[in-house]
C-alpha cells in the first residue's frame, strides 16, 4: 500500500513510483472522479479549443472591434465569423 498526504491548498503529493510508472510530467492534467470513498485520478491531454491561425485572427478581431461592443458567442457562429476575417 502507498500512503499520500493531504496538504495545505488540498494538494496531494503522488509518490515517485507512480509518477515514473505512468511517465507523469509536471503541470500534467487529470480528470478527477469520486467514488463512494475513494478518488480516482485520470491523466488527460487538453487540445487548445483554437489553432494558431484562428488565435492571430481572434487578436486581429479584437484589436479591430475594440470599443465597438460587438458580441458574439464562442462556438461555431463565432469560428466562422474569425475565419471570414482577411
Amino acid at each position: 500500500m502507498i500512503i499520500a498526504r493531504l496538504k495545505e491548498k488540498n494538494q496531494v503529493t503522488l509518490p515517485k513510483k507512480i509518477v515514473e510508472r505512468l511517465n507523469l510530467k509536471k503541470d500534467e492534467f487529470f480528470e478527477v472522479r469520486v467514488g463512494k470513498n475513494y478518488i480516482i485520478l485520470i491523466p488527460v491531454e487538453l487540445k487548445p479549443k483554437y489553432i494558431p491561425q484562428e488565435l492571430e485572427k481572434i487578436n486581429k478581431l479584437i484589436t479591430k472591434e475594440k470599443k465597438k461592443a460587438k458580441t458574439i458567442k464562442a462556438g461555431k457562429k463565432f469560428l466562422s465569423y474569425i475565419n471570414n476575417i482577411k
